[in-house]
């Protein structure tokens, strides 16, 4: 059983097709679906993807983050410089790792929870949450 009611869900990482496939499908989003306005064609997602895997390894399957980002900088220097090829820009992208975020999402329960020594507090009932 897994409990889905926590605020992050910790997913498995992504198959280098399944990122190749959200790739694409950020490349349709971005030209609003229409397939004559793509900036970038396929042989581009595959180019892209192996620099990724010459610069960052197989981690970048695990936490995709900065390849998004990177992609999608990508598309809107393309689209805001019709002048370049999307061939330069891809030797050029400097990509880092995703580390673990640093950041606890853990929820306090108890948080605003009255003591029996302190004076009654308007408590609307709600968890407080810790960062």
């Amino acid at each position: 059983m897994t409990d889905y009611s926590s605020p992050a869900l910790h997913l498995a990482s992504l198959t280098p097709e399944e990122l190749y496939i959200l790739l694409r499908n950020l490349r349709h989003v971005f030209a609003s679906g229409d397939q004559e306005q793509y900036l970038v064609p396929d042989d581009a997602l595959e180019s892209f993807l192996n620099h990724c895997h010459q610069n960052i390894g197989e981690s970048y399957f695990r936490t995709p983050r900065s390849i998004i980002k990177a992609f999608l900088d990508m598309l809107s220097i393309v689209d805001q410089n019709p002048q370049i090829q999307w061939s330069d820009l891809v030797a050029n992208i400097e990509l880092e790792p995703d580390l673990p975020s640093d950041v606890d999402t853990e929820i306090d329960v108890n948080e605003g929870a009255q003591d029996s020594q302190d004076p009654p507090s308007n408590d609307d009932g709600l968890a407080g949450f810790k960062i």
